[in-house]
């Protein structure tokens, strides 16, 4: 289904795109197969130490005519990450990242994460401030598109405040933002940004992940506002770096993010609504050609919108088991810590007794391994059985309307060259 329709897995290779050495009209790829994802318009690498790029669904470039600039249907501000320090580029003024560094950490970095330790401040760095300049020029240069943003670390605090000053007339516009391993800098921003924020976060488009494991993501906490939806990652233990760099993140087959019950639940809201979305566009298109659908392109859409719906709510499912899961483990944990403590006292009061004449007065009042852990575990393992084959399920008929979609555009050459022609 052609949109910005994107696994979250695809969205962090995505993310990385803003570490790599683009040039104007470079394509952007991602993934194995390369999948296109625009191309870059526009490089920029601001006095303040603020580098981002701005992809375009086609190339057109800023310098192009307004007529060309309002056929672009989306754009991608992703904003780049600190430069990693070295003994040479901390050092050495000749080194060609030796400006970077300094603007990225001392003129960035360590005041903004003062600021957000010590509760926030009325005034941001200026690196903070050229970065929602550029959302807002790209905003301005390409008046009919939908916007993504993204940004990783340094690159985060850059995006979520360059949302926060989208004005009130384009909120609409922002379609999504996901911002990752960054500080929480809600308590840096205005009450007017943070209305703005508040506006975008109703919408359910703007997404924060944070890894617990990683230490850069400050300022987070029960009860503390965020810029987006907050994603807490399910990650596996790397280095110190690779954490910080999504080495820890984990996905599940279908490219969903390891999260927990409520996370699981944002993404796939957005999800749905995403593809419902273009689904919709796809309608429209159809339209043009005049006289309504024809049956064959209702079938279709149909199907697409049942494809779309099943699978958010799989994904829904998917979170509900995790957190099944989570907290079955801790029930068998706690099951087999009861019957230790039981024979622990057992063996304190009956220090007479045998061990075969503690088990049996224990049995007679009840208290059992097979009654408190076992049937504990397998009670577990009968409702996981359960959930997992509600899974299954959905992935039976996820394929079965997969192939349906398929034979319809294979039997039917005129939707297939329909489709071919909008999005080929």
């Amino acid at each position: 289904m052609p949109t910005n329709d994107y696994t979250d897995e695809q969205r962090v290779e995505i993310a990385k795109q803003q570490y790599l050495p683009y040039s104007e009209s470079d394509p952007v790829k991602i993934g194995k197969n390369k999948e296109k994802i625009g191309y870059v318009s526009q490089v920029n690498n601001k006095p303040t130490g603020e580098q981002s790029f701005v992809i375009t669904d086609k190339y057109v470039p800023p310098t192009a005519s307004l007529s060309e600039r309002n056929q672009v249907q989306e754009i991608t501000v992703l904003y780049k990450g600190s430069t990693a320090p070295s003994v040479s580029n901390v050092l050495n003024p000749f080194d060609k990242e030796y400006d970077d560094v300094r603007k990225d950490w001392l003129d960035n970095d360590v005041p903004t994460a003062i600021q957000i330790i010590n509760g926030g401040a009325p005034v941001v760095t200026p690196q903070l401030q050229s970065s929602a300049n550029t959302l807002k020029e790209a905003m301005r240069l390409y008046p009919n598109a939908q916007v993504y943003v993204y940004g990783h670390s340094l690159g985060s605090m850059n995006a979520q405040y360059a949302v926060a000053n989208v004005n009130k007339k384009d909120i609409g516009r922002i379609n999504g933002g996901f911002f990752y391993q960054g500080p929480n800098i809600y308590s840096n921003l205005t009450p007017k940004q943070q209305d703005t924020v508040k506006a975008l976060n109703s919408l359910d488009v703007l997404f924060n992940y944070v890894d617990a494991k990683d230490l850069v993501p400050i300022g987070y906490g029960v009860g503390k506002s965020t810029v987006g939806h907050l994603i807490r990652v399910d990650s596996k233990k790397v280095g110190a770096v690779d954490q910080h760099m999504w080495g820890g993140y984990q996905f599940d087959k279908d490219g969903n993010i390891l999260t927990d019950k409520e996370g699981s639940l944002q993404l796939a809201k957005y999800a749905t609504n995403q593809q419902l979305s273009a689904i919709n566009n796809l309608r429209k298109g159809f339209m043009k050609s005049g006289g309504g659908l024809s049956s064959a392109e209702e079938i279709f859409l149909d199907a697409a919108e049942g494809l779309a719906i099943t699978q958010g709510m799989k994904q829904t499912l998917q979170g509900e088991i995790r957190d099944l899961k989570a907290m079955f483990d801790t029930a068998i944990e706690n099951a087999k810590e009861l019957w230790q403590n039981t024979l622990s006292d057992a063996r304190g009061i009956g220090s007479k007794l045998t061990e075969a004449e503690i088990l049996t007065a224990l049995s007679n009042g009840g208290a059992t391994e097979a009654k408190i852990v076992v049937e504990t575990v397998q009670e577990c393992e009968k409702s996981l059985a359960e959930a997992t084959k509600i899974e299954q399920e959905y992935d039976q008929l996820l394929q079965q309307i997969n192939e349906a979609i398929k034979s319809q555009v294979e039997t039917d050459q005129q939707l297939a060259k329909q489709l071919g022609s909008m999005y080929g």
